[in-house]
């Protein structure tokens, strides 16, 4: 994988995260595919099309209104298939901070994506999200 192609990927996630952080639900969705699927594997939840995604983005809405909202994501592997799709894996943090500054930690998420080319800009064609837990004993 070239440094410029990479370097792509990470821009395009800082833009992504920009969007949902700022609560641009609707920019945010337009990163992704058409007919993109988020899958939230620990509540058995999936969500096919930019128009679920919103439905759903857009319920959540309240619970982020006196908050702002962090996504921290790092760690990035990514793999390019022969198809030119690159199916990218990550760990994300998602932070809450109040009107005092108190800052709250939400769950960590392993996260894999599948990034497609839509008119030459990177898009997301699905999203995995599983909540990290511990091992069974």
């Amino acid at each position: 994988m070239s440094t410029d192609l990479y370097v792509e990927v990470l821009r395009f996630y800082a833009g992504q995260m920009a969007l949902l952080d700022s609560l641009d639900l609707e920019g945010y969705a337009d990163t992704f595919t058409e007919d993109g699927v988020t899958h939230h594997v620990h509540r058995g939840q999936k969500l096919e099309g930019r128009g679920a995604l919103l439905e759903h983005a857009r319920a959540a809405l309240p619970r982020y209104r006196e908050v702002v909202v962090r996504h921290w994501n790092d760690n990035y592997r990514i793999e390019q298939g022969d198809d030119g799709a690159l199916t990218v894996a990550y760990g994300s943090l998602v932070t809450l901070t109040d009107k005092e500054g108190q800052v709250r930690f939400e769950s960590t998420y392993a996260v894999t994506d599948v990034l497609v080319r839509v008119d030459g800009r990177l898009r997301t064609r699905s999203r995995t999200l599983l909540r990290d837990r511990p091992a069974a004993a």
